[in-house]
């Protein structure tokens, strides 16, 4: 007697096989939660709904609805960054390259829902304070990293340079005012302000 092979069946995700990688498929649920929904609103069955997918799939695959929304907002501002990065590049001058680089981040942290929850993080105490650990800082060294391609000689304070940045950029997306409330007004005051403090030079 010959015996059939048994086949498994896949899980549905929106009525086709199961995805390659279902992790980053709830992530990326998640994200479209953000948007449409806020943060507040964005919960287990939600995503599950978003995706297409059970909430005990989702629970088999993150511990939390916190770890998947930091999941969805962490890569959501490395995509960001990297946005913002490009277009910061394109400018001719170390000064206009990282009033840009303040202004993009800025304006995306207002603007984005995805990554918009992050501003309500920022305003913990406990928060701030490891926002200027040697790992953050080292991460955002390779964000500032083109100014040497300006300024070669900046190249030993670099470092420096990085914490004075993340300095102002904290403080650009807790504490606003009306010299930092218009495009216009906040890049007159990076120039006159940021690019000094990072010893750069006005006009290269």
């Amino acid at each position: 007697m010959v015996q059939r092979p048994i086949r498994t069946r896949a899980v549905p995700w929106h009525g086709t096989r199961a995805p390659e990688h279902p992790r980053s498929e709830i992530i990326d649920a998640a994200s479209r939660c953000l948007v449409r929904l806020g943060l507040e609103r964005t919960s287990i069955a939600a995503i599950s709904r978003e995706a297409g997918v059970s909430r005990q799939t989702v629970y088999n695959h993150f511990a939390s609805r916190e770890e998947i929304v930091d999941a969805a907002i962490e890569r959501a501002a490395t995509e960001a960054s990297t946005r913002i990065l490009a277009r910061a590049r394109g400018n001719e001058t170390a000064a206009g390259f990282v009033v840009d680089l303040c202004m993009g981040a800025v304006e995306e942290f207002r603007r984005n829902p995805a990554i918009s929850p992050m501003l309500s993080v920022l305003g913990d105490p406990g928060t701030r304070s490891r926002v200027l650990t040697p790992p953050v800082i080292a991460q955002a060294r390779e964000f500032l990293r083109p100014l040497i391609d300006y300024l070669p000689e900046r190249a030993p304070y670099l470092d420096e340079m990085t914490e004075t940045y993340l300095r102002f950029e904290l403080s650009l997306l807790t504490l606003d005012s009306d010299i930092t409330r218009s495009p216009e007004a906040l890049r007159g005051y990076l120039h006159r302000v940021l690019v000094p403090a990072l010893g750069l030079p006005t006009d290269r």
